[in-house]
Protein backbone atom coordinates (compact mmCIF):
# COMPACT_ATOMS: atom_id res chain seq x y z
CA UNK A 1 0.00 0.00 0.00
CA UNK A 2 0.99 3.65 -0.28
CA UNK A 3 1.31 3.94 3.51
CA UNK A 4 3.82 1.06 3.54
CA UNK A 5 6.06 2.70 0.93
CA UNK A 6 5.80 6.10 2.59
CA UNK A 7 6.93 4.59 5.88
CA UNK A 8 9.84 2.95 4.07
CA UNK A 9 10.93 6.35 2.75
CA UNK A 10 10.76 7.81 6.29
CA UNK A 11 12.68 4.81 7.64
CA UNK A 12 15.49 5.36 5.13
CA UNK A 13 15.57 9.07 6.00
CA UNK A 14 15.77 8.39 9.74
CA UNK A 15 18.33 5.65 9.27
CA UNK A 16 20.63 8.09 7.47
CA UNK A 17 19.96 10.82 10.04
CA UNK A 18 20.66 8.39 12.88
CA UNK A 19 23.97 7.28 11.38
CA UNK A 20 25.04 10.92 11.11
CA UNK A 21 23.88 11.54 14.69
CA UNK A 22 25.87 8.55 15.96
CA UNK A 23 29.01 9.85 14.26
CA UNK A 24 28.49 13.24 15.91
CA UNK A 25 27.84 11.52 19.24
CA UNK A 26 31.12 9.60 19.03
CA UNK A 27 32.96 12.85 18.41
CA UNK A 28 31.19 14.47 21.38
CA UNK A 29 32.10 11.52 23.61
CA UNK A 30 35.76 11.86 22.71
CA UNK A 31 35.86 15.66 23.13
CA UNK A 32 33.92 15.52 26.41
CA UNK A 33 36.34 12.88 27.72
CA UNK A 34 39.36 15.02 26.83
CA UNK A 35 37.73 18.10 28.36
CA UNK A 36 37.00 16.18 31.55
CA UNK A 37 40.52 14.77 31.59
CA UNK A 38 42.10 18.23 31.55
CA UNK A 39 39.58 20.27 33.54
CA UNK A 40 38.06 17.71 35.90
CA UNK A 41 34.51 18.69 34.98
CA UNK A 42 31.99 18.29 32.19
CA UNK A 43 31.49 20.99 29.57
CA UNK A 44 27.84 22.00 30.15
CA UNK A 45 26.83 22.97 26.61
CA UNK A 46 28.35 19.83 25.15
CA UNK A 47 26.65 17.75 27.84
CA UNK A 48 23.27 19.33 27.01
CA UNK A 49 23.64 18.78 23.28
CA UNK A 50 24.80 15.18 23.66
CA UNK A 51 21.91 14.54 26.05
CA UNK A 52 19.32 15.76 23.54
CA UNK A 53 21.13 14.05 20.66
CA UNK A 54 21.03 10.71 22.49
CA UNK A 55 17.28 11.14 22.98
CA UNK A 56 16.88 11.87 19.26
CA UNK A 57 18.78 8.66 18.44
CA UNK A 58 16.56 6.73 20.85
CA UNK A 59 13.38 8.19 19.30
CA UNK A 60 14.62 7.41 15.78
CA UNK A 61 15.39 3.79 16.68
CA UNK A 62 11.96 3.44 18.28
CA UNK A 63 10.42 4.59 15.00
CA UNK A 64 12.70 2.36 12.92
CA UNK A 65 11.85 -0.71 15.01
CA UNK A 66 8.07 -0.12 14.74
CA UNK A 67 7.72 0.62 18.45
CA UNK A 68 6.01 3.91 17.63
CA UNK A 69 4.49 5.71 14.68
CA UNK A 70 5.60 9.10 16.05
CA UNK A 71 8.32 10.49 13.81
CA UNK A 72 11.23 12.18 15.58
CA UNK A 73 12.73 15.55 14.69
CA UNK A 74 12.18 17.32 12.25
CA UNK A 75 8.56 16.14 12.36
CA UNK A 76 8.40 16.72 16.13
CA UNK A 77 10.25 19.03 18.47
CA UNK A 78 13.92 18.46 19.16
CA UNK A 79 14.22 16.51 22.45
CA UNK A 80 15.08 18.51 25.54
CA UNK A 81 18.34 17.93 27.37
CA UNK A 82 18.68 16.34 30.76
CA UNK A 83 20.47 18.40 33.43
CA UNK A 84 23.98 17.48 34.50
CA UNK A 85 23.70 15.25 37.59
CA UNK A 86 24.83 17.02 40.77
CA UNK A 87 27.48 14.39 41.40
CA UNK A 88 29.07 15.16 38.01
CA UNK A 89 28.77 18.95 37.98
CA UNK A 90 30.49 19.43 41.33
CA UNK A 91 33.06 16.62 41.05
CA UNK A 92 36.68 17.68 40.64
CA UNK A 93 39.31 15.07 39.66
Amino acid sequence: SEQFWLRLAFMILFLVMTEIAITIMLLLVFVQFVFRLFTGRLQAEMFAFSSSLSQFIFQAYRFLSYQTEDKPFPFNDWPSAQPIPDSESSQQD
